[in-house]
């Protein structure tokens, strides 16, 4: 379906997310909803990187 390149470069798009979700969840700490908003966000962003490691790990046979 992919290669290893693309789920690379995958990968790399997933940790900028991260990232970017970590300053936001920073500079909201007074705002506990946008906090909370953004916390949710994350978390279904590890449970994609998390899919996309055993992916790429050879765990999932597809």
């Amino acid at each position: 379906m992919f290669t290893n390149e693309e789920l690379a470069v995958i990968k790399d798009a997933l940790n900028i997310a991260d990232d970017h979700y970590k300053k936001a969840m920073d500079l909201s700490k007074n705002n506990k909803n946008q906090m909370v908003a953004y916390n949710r966000k994350q978390k279904k962003l590890w449970l994609v990187q998390n899919k996309l490691n055993k992916i790429l790990a050879g765990e999932i046979k597809e």
